[in-house]
């Protein structure tokens, strides 16, 4: 019931601060603005060299001590091998799927013209068995036979978890989506609510697949400590900083459009420092890294073929980015890519947070031939 209450109570920060941070600009509230939205209108997409180089310094900073740790000699020998199975005869059948959606995805048959706006989800659904089949290859368990519960709940929640970037999105304008079919208001939600499902099961599934690789994850399992990620006032900051920065965006759209990559973090994490809950990011606190990497990198290998998948689609995005709309890979540039690593934290982060509750068991970060994260373990489900 208390993870309920602080969910429902961040919602309402989520949905109420960017519109008081539009008001206070002295602007009405726009005539598309809405609940359940989906943009279908391009911003004014632009190029700033020095923008640009700015933030691409900024991300090279940040990221070359992660790589740098990767590549260092002493993490390079001696590595853990897994005990792999065969690979699952339903993992043949994802691969097949996967193939045939993506055949429908990008062209143009007439008698599948009814069903041409449904292929994100058909691919998605062949990723996630997919890759469920990977993992169950590499450490002989996986989300889809060791926890059909967790998984379902999983795409629930993500339909609502993704509605929430979509409505962050009205303010900032960063892609739009072409080739929408008109349709009733239900219709509407339920079709794409139903491509919104896959986002977290996707990520959480390539999570898991990334931590049967211990040349992956050994670098990370002890670095770096932050001890005072456990403290309250910690939480207390950053509920601060993720409230004030959902505020700015209302304000200043086009320069604070990276915060809504950053503030529903923020919020987050700052809940369960406050309610001194187990998350990856108090692994921190003993040096444990792998979650955060593993989440990040896990986003990442999604974005990459959502960009792919995406660009002939039917139904697709386009992007309308500030500053650094140059150098795309698909329809997206590639500074763009960046915004997948704290998203990756995010999907982390939410799970543990709001699936916590609902199934009654923490998520087990890491398959049974490899250590797991955080000493977490698995509790059978009810």
């Amino acid at each position: 019931m208390r993870q309920l209450i602080s969910l429902c109570l961040l919602l309402i920060v989520i949905l109420v601060l960017p519109l008081f941070g539009l008001l206070l600009t002295g602007y009405s509230l726009p005539p598309h603005l809405s609940l359940f939205p989906i943009s279908t209108k391009p911003n004014i997409a632009s190029f700033s060299w020095p923008a640009w180089g700015i933030l691409t310094v900024l991300l090279g900073t940040t990221l070359t001590p992660v790589v740098c740790r990767f590549f260092q000699p002493t993490f390079k020998s001696n590595h853990e091998r897994l005990c792999t199975t065969t690979f699952p005869w339903w993992g043949w059948i994802a691969i097949t799927w996967i193939i045939i959606a993506w055949i429908l995805a990008w062209t143009r048959f007439d008698w599948f013209i009814l069903w041409q706006v449904h292929t994100f989800p058909l691919l998605w659904v062949g990723y996630v068995v997919l890759l469920n089949a990977l993992t169950y290859q590499r450490s002989g368990q996986c989300l889809l036979l060791d926890r059909p519960r967790f998984l379902k709940q999983l795409f629930l929640l993500s339909a609502g978890f993704w509605w929430a970037f979509e409505y962050l999105n009205q303010f900032v304008n960063n892609w739009h989506y072409e080739n929408i079919p008109e349709t009733g208001w239900l219709q509407y939600f339920f079709s794409t609510s139903l491509s919104f499902s896959t986002v977290l099961p996707a990520v959480l599934s390539t999570y898991e697949w990334l931590a049967t690789f211990p040349w992956l994850t050994k670098p990370f399992t002890t670095w770096h400590t932050f001890p005072w990620i456990t403290n309250l006032k910690t939480g207390w900051l950053l509920l601060a900083l993720g409230s004030i920065g959902l505020g700015l965006i209302g304000i200043w759209p086009t320069l604070l459009f990276p915060l809504l990559w950053v503030c529903p973090l923020c919020l987050l994490v700052g809940v369960q420092c406050i309610g001194n809950n187990h998350t990856g990011f108090r692994c921190l606190a003993q040096g444990d890294w792998r979650p955060i990497i593993l989440s990040g990198l896990a986003a990442l290998v999604c974005g990459f073929w959502w960009e792919l998948w995406n660009v002939y689609s039917f139904v697709h995005w386009k992007y309308t980015i500030p500053y650094v709309h140059a150098f795309k890979i698909f329809e997206m540039p590639i500074l763009g890519y960046a915004g997948y690593l704290p998203f990756g934290l995010t999907c982390l982060v939410m799970t543990e947070f709001a699936l916590g509750y609902q199934s009654h068991a923490k998520l087990t970060m890491l398959p049974k031939q490899t250590e797991s994260l955080c000493h977490a373990h698995k509790v059978p489900e009810v």
